[in-house]
């Protein structure tokens, strides 16, 4: 089989030879007997398997009912060997619930539905005294993995973990006994929860607008349907609908596993026919496709979206479905309007401030795709009509051919190099297989697209952009406002809770008994694995060779935040309209365009990073250009406005997700005033600066002390010297302020900070202690053993407690967090949330009060939790792209060798004392401040009382 290597040499012209050895990025193609594809992708880069089950039936197979989903959620259940202490007893009341659900589906009147809900409560009990709960999760993790987890599709539903090479054994008997009987246990408690995730869905500021928009995009296809299904069709599952799904579509010729990572293949093969073979044959069933039908001229829609000031519109196309012909002339194409450098004819209509946002999408399912172009107009006098006029001024430059050979080129050349970057880890590669799979292509099918690239001509472009931006479109426009939710009520359930939680099934006792390879941890080594040169007292460089492709990155860490300077994020943003004394804007993007190189900015709480990007055979002159840019930018007052603007459509959307709300009066409770939301520009700050005034920041900015990392196949050497010859680091003089550290703001009482949201749907409940000082080695260790325990994954006391045994909450979680290493005497906190249908605040929060009140001991856990940071620790080793940036981080906390080894020695002496000791010293007697924003009307703000003074606070008590 080609090699993508040998593809992208021939695509590029550029010199790969360092690559030419690399296997990474061969991928092999097998089918067992039973007609299961399996794609093998051996990478030694990182000491991890990425392992992933594709089944190619999603939303779209069982329209609106969430079917799919619904399944997707009893995966995880496990089996009739994996969860049970006696499948026998436990099936006869399994049978009886599934027979109450189909009963449940077909009665309308409200008082039998309640009798009928309750009948399957009285046997959700009964039943779950044979039930091992998250028995599969904890196997999985037993077992080297780590970052479980699924997700459905329209077209597919995916099941994949992270896990080490030694067990590959155990975790290809596992995933294969997942799919053989899967058992719809504890049915009643995941039924709620997937309502918490429908609620949670409908509260994301653009969720509402996006289901009726694809609903009039797609109709009368299923796309149409919501992924997670119908709020009527939620209320009224059939067990006996999901078990057909299951027999119809879960099987071998439908499915295909994935396996990317650090293994031998011959070695794997056996395993994987002895274990996956067991799946059954089968043809799935084959629907008609459904048809969607051309818009006619332009059909016009209105949305409500809940933003005041902000007009928007969307201009809707038909687009191509995944494999078509003409997919990758249309991305051409598309990028001619919008690309990573802003030289898109749509980024020039931004650049020049004739419109206020205006960016082309293109995406394709399997059997559709959406082509689309999203506007938002000037805030003042600018109408629909007249930002459309514009938008379709520079479309037609497109089909009508208006643009360079020397641009065409380049964007070919960037579609490539996004090619290879995707390519270039185990995790990113395994999510393109997993597309792949998922759509019905070959890896060889992928390999070719980078061909046909190269093959396109100025005509083809033309061409599709005539064919699809066509005259037949549909025209959103928006309005102000808001859409009725589905606010369900509150369960009169008694809650399940299993009592064998602690058991071991007869399945995991015989799995120990599959021999496992002792592999020790791999750590990684500051000299070996990462050159590093000082390039003056303040400015170090750090290298590390890319052992795949010739595309080389370049990121500047200037050691100066958001935090310290709040005019950081203003600055990102203004940057990137900007040119030089000598280049417009305009000519130094495209400059970069036409070398294949990027160049972008990014504020984050510490850090002001420059990123540059490119092909080593165009370094020089990239280095060049941003040396350049970087000591020469040009202030332009014209585009201050952009910056201006953005603020303001950030502000009057930020009080619109409670999300956004909840964190700001998060940070208010922890920091006070020094709140990142209290510290930011206010508009009114915002709306006076001048182009001068962000380039002032950016010059104190170049003069703070600097990491340059760099990662391709050029030498250090190499590097260093088009560093000092480019880039003016005698600036760079003032170090790095290493004290800066918000402390955490201590209470004497327990308090609740409140802030009413009448529109949300869920309660998001934060939990606050602040913790003692944590500079001995024990508390930060002992720390990531309670935060694991706590509240850190699916085994958690919250998970399990708040989610899976009572369904009080979709997203949970709680750890301590630790303060930086090399700053003593500063206190650790404790940070617990949870979000959950309103009217389920207070049963949420009594459930999250009593773990944190007195955390429940159970020793028996102490070797899971312990394997489980042993699994983080693995499975997170960093790619080569991303070792640099590790090693410095750790530097900068005072760490001269890699901490990792140092936390698992510790903990591996540690027992559940440990957690219990550090608990109450941190935590237990502590006062605990709830912070929550939600409905108050459906709480019952009296009981919430109980935990505390309420204290309500205003959007400008949070906000500036």
């Amino acid at each position: 089989m080609k090699t993508l290597l040998t593809m992208m040499l021939f695509a590029t012209g550029t010199n790969l030879l360092a690559a030419q050895s690399s296997k990474a990025l061969e991928v092999k193609e097998y089918k067992l007997n039973n007609g299961l594809t399996i794609w093998l992708n051996e990478d030694h880069s990182q000491p991890k398997v990425f392992g992933a089950v594709v089944v190619k039936a999603g939303a779209k197979d069982c329209p609106d009912t969430g079917i799919a989903h619904y399944f997707e959620h009893m995966m995880f259940k496990g089996t009739d060997k994996i969860g049970t202490i006696n499948y026998e007893a436990e099936k006869v009341l399994l049978d009886s619930i599934s027979a109450k659900y189909d009963e449940l589906a077909a009665t309308e009147e409200e008082e039998d539905r309640t009798r009928i809900q309750k009948e399957i409560n009285e046997l959700s009990i009964r039943s779950s005294e044979y039930v091992i709960p998250n028995e599969f999760n904890r196997l999985i993790s037993k077992y080297g993995g780590s970052g479980l987890n699924a997700a459905t599709s329209y077209d597919a539903t995916i099941y994949f973990n992270t896990f080490s090479p030694q067990y590959m054994a155990q975790w290809a008997e596992i995933n294969s006994e997942r799919l053989l009987n899967p058992v719809f246990r504890l049915f009643q408690s995941e039924l709620e929860t997937v309502y918490e995730e429908k609620n949670m869905y409908g509260d994301f500021i653009g969720g509402p607008v996006m289901d009726r928009l694809l609903a009039r995009y797609f109709a009368p296809h299923p796309y149409a349907y919501p992924i997670i299904g119908s709020t009527k069709n939620l209320k009224n599952p059939r067990l006996t609908e999901m078990r057909k799904f299951f027999e119809e579509y879960y099987v071998a010729s439908n499915m295909a596993l994935i396996l990317s990572g650090d293994f031998d293949t011959e070695a794997v093969l056996p395993i994987l026919e002895r274990t996956f073979s067991r799946i059954r044959p089968g043809e799935a069933p084959k629907k008609e496709m459904v048809a969607i039908p051309p818009f006619k001229g332009k059909e016009k829609m209105k949305v409500k979206f809940p933003v005041p000031l902000v007009r928007a519109m969307g201009l809707g196309f038909r687009g191509v479905p995944a494999n078509h012909e003409d997919q990758a002339a249309l991305a051409i194409a598309v990028n001619m309007l919008n690309n990573a450098n802003g030289t898109g004819f749509l980024d020039k209509l931004m650049v020049d401030r004739k419109i206020m946002a205006c960016m082309a999408m293109n995406e394709s399912m399997n059997e559709a795709g959406i082509l689309a172009v999203a506007v938002i107009p000037k805030l003042m006098l600018q109408t629909y009509g007249g930002a459309e006029k514009l938008v379709w001024r520079e479309i037609n430059r497109v089909k009508e051919g208006d643009f360079t050979d020397e641009i065409f080129n380049s964007l070919k050349q960037e579609q490539r190099r996004q090619y290879a970057s995707n390519l270039e880890n185990i995790d990113s590669r395994a999510r393109i297989m997993m597309s792949l799979c998922s759509q019905g292509k070959s890896w060889d099918e992928y390999l070719q697209e980078v061909a046909k690239i190269n093959a396109l001509t100025r005509e083809d472009i033309m061409q599709v952009a005539r064919k699809y931006f066509s005259e037949n479109y549909l025209c959103v426009t928006k309005k102000t406002g808001k859409y009725p939710k589905d606010n369900l009520k509150k369960p009169d359930f008694t809650p399940v809770v299993p009592r064998n939680s602690e058991s071991v099934s007869e399945y995991a006792k015989k799995l120990e008994q599959l021999p496992t390879q002792i592999v020790k941890s791999h750590f990684i080594d500051f000299e070996k694995d990462v050159q590093t040169a000082k390039l003056s007292p303040l400015v170090t460089l750090y290298t590390v060779a890319n052992p795949v492709t010739d595309i080389f990155t370049l990121n500047l860490i200037y050691q100066i935040g958001t935090l310290e300077q709040p005019k950081l994020g203003l600055l990102a943003n203004y940057m990137q309209f900007l040119g030089t004394d000598s280049l417009s804007f305009q000519d130094f993007r495209t400059r970069l365009q036409v070398l294949g190189s990027t160049m972008s900015f990014d504020a984050s709480d510490k850090q002001f990073v420059v990123r540059i990007t490119g092909f080593d055979n165009h370094f020089k002159e990239t280095v060049q250009l941003a040396g350049d840019f970087i000591l020469q930018v040009k202030a332009d007052d014209k585009q201050i406005r952009q910056v201006i603007n953005d603020a303001k459509v950030t502000e009057k959307a930020f009080f619109e997700s409670s999300d956004n709300i909840v964190n700001a009066l998060l940070e208010k409770v922890k920091y006070g005033e020094q709140s990142r939301y209290l510290r930011k520009l206010p508009l009114s700050e915002v709306k006076k600066l001048k182009g001068k005034d962000l380039l002032d920041v950016f010059a104190d900015v170049r003069r703070m002390e600097c990491d340059l990392h760099y990662c391709g196949t050029l030498s250090i050497e190499q590097v260093e010297e088009q560093l000092n010859a480019s880039m003016s680091l005698k600036d760079i003089t003032i170090a790095a302020d290493a004290t800066y550290f918000r402390e955490p703001k201590e209470y004497d009482k327990p308090a609740v900070y409140f802030m009413d949201m009448p529109t949300a749907s869920q309660s998001i409940v934060y939990g606050f202690v602040k913790g003692e000082v944590t500079d001995d080695l024990w508390s930060r260790q002992a720390s990531r053993l309670f935060s694991v325990y706590f509240g850190g994954d699916m085994s958690s006391l919250m998970f399990q407690e708040i989610r899976e045994f009572r369904s009080l909450a979709y997203r949970v979680s709680g750890r301590y967090l630790l303060p930086p290493r090399k700053l003593e005497g500063k206190a650790g906190e404790f940070v617990t949330m949870l979000s959950t249908q309103s009217d389920k605040t207070l049963d949420a929060m009594a459930v999250m009060n009593s773990l944190i009140r007195e955390m429940p001991e159970k020793p028996e856990r102490i070797s899971m939790i312990k394997q489980s940071i042993i699994n983080q620790v693995n499975n997170d080793y960093p790619s080569f792209r991303d070792l640099s940036d590790k090693v410095a981080s750790y530097k900068r906390n005072g760490f001269d060798c890699d901490p990792n080894e140092a936390l698992l020695s510790g903990i591996s002496g540690m027992e559940m004392m440990d957690i219990i000791r550090f608990y109450r010293h941190n935590i237990r007697l502590k006062p605990i401040v709830y912070v929550i924003v939600g409905n108050s009307r459906r709480i019952d703000m009296k009981t919430l009382a109980d935990y505390g003074e309420i204290i309500r606070l205003r959007k400008k008590d949070v906000y500036k």
